[in-house]
């Protein structure tokens, strides 16, 4: 069985919308609801391995360039 938003199902039967109706668009903003929450979590772990990359790069950088000074020093 589909979840459904409780507040937007009464919401809509105060607006003498049919049952049918007010349960079928009650479970479609609940499936856009689950939809958001999963693309949440995956720009998360999309932000995480960035800020890893971030970190190696800086390592590497900073590994070339004492290479460099000690070539030249």
């Amino acid at each position: 069985m589909t979840t459904m938003i409780s507040e937007v199902y009464e919401a809509f039967k105060e607006a003498n919308v049919s049952d049918a109706t007010a349960r079928k668009a009650a479970e479609a903003v609940a499936a856009y609801e689950a939809r958001f929450a999963s693309l949440d979590i995956k720009v998360e772990r999309i932000v995480g391995r960035l800020t890893l990359i971030q970190w190696m790069l800086a390592l590497l950088i900073g590994g070339v360039a004492s290479l460099v000074v000690k070539a030249f020093a």
